[in-house]
């Protein structure tokens, strides 16, 4: 399922499907297209998932830093140990809602591809984090936020809501400090120029572009589940990174990143290049997947407990474990 077209650093390709041309593609066809109305849409394995202190990541808008401060390590260890997160969607993008069933939607997220559903990643959100709403026009202005964070204001310069690393807008005018946005509700908004970056502006090049991107989060904790600013899984670390320096959506879930791009001989790898780990010393499952730093090093979103590190791989289990590497960008 991965996509072998080429893009210029800072491109969004998949933003095509924000417009019209998604019902050609035939992906909304008979199905119910919705956009993500909240800076960070938790999707979760169940209705039932949620337990005590997931309140917050249940409102609109959902008040992600609240909900994690809130959460002890047992609680973060639970999310995984009970499997109760699947993954997360960011604000303004597209989702399919399957059916919904009281205050909750099963959705799929087409921009996550997956094994796990043929239109995308699928789960459980509260629909009340979700709208339906107009895409993109085929040749709009986009910009992607390029910090961790960034504060969304209304027309009245008043802060609206924050947005994570890589959420995306359609623009539709600009000043001489600001890139005026449309919002899932079709209002303009605003942001800094300082903290975007706009659609086709490159960079520079890809692979040190997603390590520099990446060491931005150093010392966040490890979510599980997490494809935000807040928190990284393994995968969705490497999704992201990937994302924002080659403008390509890869595979959601590491042994499936691990098809995709292209086959790197271990001893030809380079800085950028994804690396992935098995159980059994490399030679089972693999579990995990992080960037390749350089000389020997590995910049990766380890687990529950252990936040985002640049860590020298040599005499650790990751040095066993190591069994592929695939290179994503150009």
């Amino acid at each position: 399922m991965e996509k072998n077209g080429q893009y210029q650093a800072g491109e969004f390709p998949l933003d095509t499907a924000q417009n019209g041309n998604l019902r050609e593609r035939g992906l909304n066809m008979g199905k119910q297209v919705y956009l993500v109305d909240t800076p960070v849409a938790t999707v979760w394995t169940s209705a039932q998932s949620p337990g005590a202190g997931d309140e917050e990541a249940l409102r609109n808008p959902a008040n992600m830093k609240q909900w994690l401060t809130g959460l002890s390590l047992e609680q973060r260890h639970e999310l995984w140990r009970k499997n109760k997160i699947q993954t997360q969607v960011l604000y303004g993008r597209k989702v399919i809602v399957h059916k919904t069933e009281g205050k909750w939607a099963y959705i799929s997220v087409p921009e996550q591809r997956s094994s796990k559903h043929p239109d995308g990643y699928p789960g459980w959100v509260p629909r009340c984090q979700l709208k339906q709403g107009e895409g993109w026009p085929q040749d709009a202005a986009v910009c992607a936020v390029k910090k961790p964070f960034a504060m969304l204001y209304d027309e009245n310069q008043l802060p609206l809501f924050e947005v994570s690393f890589q959420t995306r807008f359609f623009v539709v005018d600009e000043t001489k400090d600001q890139f005026v946005v449309k919002t899932v509700h079709g209002k303009p908004a605003s942001l800094k120029k300082q903290d975007v970056q706009l659609k086709g502006s490159s960079p520079g090049s890809q692979n040190r572009y997603m390590l520099d991107a990446g060491k931005m989060f150093l010392g966040l904790p490890y979510l599980w589940g997490g494809m935000s600013g807040y928190g990284y899984d393994c995968s969705g670390f490497s999704y992201t990174m990937v994302l924002a320096a080659t403008g390509r959506t890869i595979a959601r879930d590491a042994h499936e990143q691990a098809k995709g791009g292209a086959a790197v001989p271990l001893g030809s790898i380079a800085p950028g290049d994804l690396l992935f780990f098995a159980h059994e010393e490399g030679r089972g499952a693999i579990h995990h997947v992080g960037i390749y730093a350089g000389e020997g090093k590995l910049l990766h979103s380890p687990k529950t407990g252990r936040p985002v590190e640049l860590l020298d791989m040599e005499g650790t289990i990751y040095e066993k474990e190591l069994c592929c590497a695939r290179r994503y960008w150009m």
